[in-house]
């Protein structure tokens, strides 16, 4: 008997949830619209208010659609917060298939990276959800606040040893592209071999450890490029990276690792081949390795 009743209570219990579901969706719903209203980011001093044709910041953290994902993807992680939450429209169906898609797509993840300050890029980006449109992000950084603060001293030092008062942009540029090419190498196969503990892909590496993959030079030219106020971002092929730099509203490459080339001698080389040119000779050059994305680094072809 006492089994009897349990079953019809837990019964009861069962067509009581069942009947008002659609009533507890509906009181859950209005309950986090109030919190969707008053969305707010913090941002950090390495934010960007920059936007671009492939990813612009925004304030709108209910997502629309595929684009307004991305978007709120770049601002999530151009703000340099560690953990944010956003949502989904009501009217976005496959919302969630498309976060899942976006965190599992190594390609376009490293796209956004690449417009945001190195010092907000990320090494992983976790995600979850539940079924009434809530997404949580979950961010590790590249760079912990230990690196930042040993790079930022070099910085500071090379600055001031080597950019000149009077000098205009181009001029600092080609000063620090100088500095780090005499004074760190590619970190060739055999290097990395006799390294297997050590990082190669991080500013510090090149700047203080004196040897770096393209990663590398690449960003620590673009922490540079921030210190002198010039608007910047990584552009990648498949199997490469450089930064892209805007000077005089024009786009420009500069690629410090195809400057910095390894020699059958080992004999140290500085050249300029790639300092500062546009689209047309990047293009003459003709590097396998500097076909590139049109339609993510759009820049760059103006």
């Amino acid at each position: 008997m006492i089994f009897l009743i349990t079953l019809v209570i837990a019964g009861c219990f069962f067509y009581i949830g069942y009947y008002y579901r659609d009533e507890i969706y509906v009181y859950y719903q209005e309950e986090i619209l109030k919190v969707k209203d008053n969305i707010k980011i913090d941002k950090n001093q390495y934010y960007k208010d920059k936007d671009y044709a492939y990813v612009q910041n925004t304030d709108d953290f209910i997502a629309k659609d595929k684009k307004h994902l991305l978007n709120i993807f770049y601002t999530i992680i151009n703000s340099g917060v560690s953990k944010f939450t956003f949502y989904c429209d009501d009217s976005y169906k496959t919302c969630k298939d498309d976060v899942v898609d976006l965190v599992g797509d190594e390609v376009t993840l490293s796209n956004i990276n690449n417009f945001v300050h190195p010092y907000n890029s990320f090494e992983t980006v976790n995600t979850s959800y539940d079924d009434y449109g809530q997404i949580d992000l979950e961010i590790t950084k590249v760079y912990s606040e230990e690196d930042i603060k040993r790079i930022d001293n070099k910085i500071a030092r090379i600055i001031k040893q080597e950019i000149k008062p009077g000098m205009n942009k181009s001029e600092k540029i080609e000063a620090v592209h100088d500095f780090i090419i005499n004074h760190g190498k590619y970190a060739t196969d055999e290097i990395r071999a006799k390294n297997k503990n050590r990082s190669f892909n991080k500013a510090d590496d090149i700047l203080i450890n004196g040897y770096g993959l393209c990663s590398a030079y690449a960003d620590a030219m673009a922490l540079f490029l921030y210190e002198f106020g010039i608007d910047n971002y990584k552009i990648a092929s498949d199997s490469h990276i450089w930064n892209l730099v805007n000077i005089n509203n024009k786009w420009l490459h500069l690629d410090l690792t195809w400057d910095d080339p390894v020699t059958s001698t080992g004999i140290d080389k500085l050249e300029i081949l790639f300092l500062l040119i546009d689209n047309d000779r990047l293009k003459e050059l003709k590097v396998e390795q500097h076909s590139y994305d049109k339609n993510v680094y759009s820049e760059a072809l103006n």
